[in-house]
């Protein structure tokens, strides 16, 4: 839609005689420079008609980029439903076109549905606003989703109590934990990538973008510390960093010398495969996580599939945090506590040559076997519940 409103617009011009826009970002699907403001306009015009220029674009991709597959996946999904005499629909989100598609197609087929969120669709801490009026929406949809669901599944125990608390008119039974997980067949062929660090180094890694809140700063410091306690040991503290910087500092200026010494390696993003290589060769690797309250991120399951041991930056009161002290699956360190992580990395960096890590033992808890075992069992018991009835 956004294209041809694009396409109409190129040919609205070119018809009244003028010159078509060669700025390439202005002709971006994506873009909301969607229609640019004559040089007349006063601030409060163009203010208005920035503002309807950003609903304009925010309804094409309603209630996120994947907004324009609803019509045909919705008719799509009700043929297969149909064709094939399925019993139950299963939607999953983000994005949460999926779950507004089960909905549809659930309410047109009269087939039970379970949708399952993971991750916040309202409460989401990186969501960003449409405006009020499609956040009221959006606000909707998501209650007339759940409501309609004979189960919802969420991600996180943190989420599914908010979710308890927000729909306290739905029985809390409806709200069950299906967290992420690894799939063992994934990782089986996964081999360790060559270390071109001296056999004394105590090497962490990182894969995957750092911004913003997921900032390295106290790992950074703490590894500065760290190597000047192990300087007459021999010893020495690495990471390793794949994948784009962007924080709101400059990296390279701020620990030039890490970067000169070799205790910071920073490289540029490859792909995942690889990326799971590099991992599995550290000694240990490293999650840094804003304390979200009902989030926890992809990587850990990574992590706990190439099974590596993991120092969690983080808070103790966050989603991640409370996981990871109740499966006792790494190590927490505070953002602020970089005294702490540095006594953490030298006693890790001595020791190293001894390690024996063997895998948490709670990590069995996220095969995927297991979680589809509780999906399934939700399947029989709707199916039994609704042949009493």
């Amino acid at each position: 839609m956004f294209k041809v409103m694009l396409w109409l617009r190129r040919l609205l011009r070119k018809t009244l005689g003028k010159d078509a826009y060669s700025d390439a970002s202005n002709n971006s699907p994506t873009s909301k420079k969607v229609f640019e403001g004559s040089a007349s306009q006063t601030g409060s015009e163009r203010g208005r008609l920035q503002r309807l220029k950003d609903f304009i674009y925010n309804l094409c991709y309603f209630p996120d980029q994947a907004g324009p597959w609803i019509i045909p996946a919705f008719i799509k999904g009700f043929r297969v439903v149909r064709k094939n005499r399925l019993d139950v629909i299963f939607a999953t989100g983000s994005p949460w076109s999926g779950l507004i598609v089960g909905y549809l197609v659930s309410k047109a087929t009269g087939k039970p549905l379970i949708v399952d969120f993971r991750d916040p669709w309202m409460n989401n801490p990186f969501h960003q606003s449409k405006g009020q009026f499609l956040d009221k929406v959006s606000y909707n949809l998501e209650r007339r989703v759940v409501r309609h669901a004979v189960a919802v599944s969420l991600n996180t125990e943190p989420l599914r109590q908010d979710f308890v608390t927000r729909y306290q008119d739905i029985p809390s039974e409806k709200f069950f934990v299906m967290p992420n997980g690894f799939d063992p067949a994934d990782f089986n062929q996964i081999e360790p990538e060559p270390r071109s660090c001296e056999q004394e180094t105590f090497l962490l890694c990182h894969a995957g973008f750092l911004y913003g809140v997921r900032d390295p700063d106290v790992l950074l410091k703490a590894i500065r510390l760290a190597n000047e306690t192990l300087a007459e040991s021999g010893k020495k503290v690495v990471f390793r960093q794949i994948g784009d910087v962007r924080l709101n500092y400059n990296l390279e200026e701020r620990y030039a010398d890490l970067l000169e010494n070799r205790s910071l390696i920073l490289e540029p993003s490859r792909p995942y495969q690889e990326c799971l290589s590099a991992l599995a060769s550290a000694d240990t690797v490293v999650n840094i996580q804003p304390a979200t309250q009902t989030q926890v991120p992809s990587k850990l399951y990574d992590y706990l599939g190439i099974n590596r041991p993991i120092i969690h930056i983080t808070s103790k009161e966050g989603a991640l945090g409370r996981l990871v002290a109740d499966k006792q699956i790494g190590t927490i360190v505070e953002f602020d506590d970089d005294s702490t992580l540095t006594d953490l990395l030298v006693s890790l960096a001595k020791q190293s040559q001894s390690n024996d890590f063997s895998g948490y033992s709670s990590r069995a808890d996220f095969d995927i076997q297991r979680i589809s075992a509780v999906l399934a069992e939700k399947f029989i018991q709707n199916a039994k519940s609704r042949a009493t009835e």
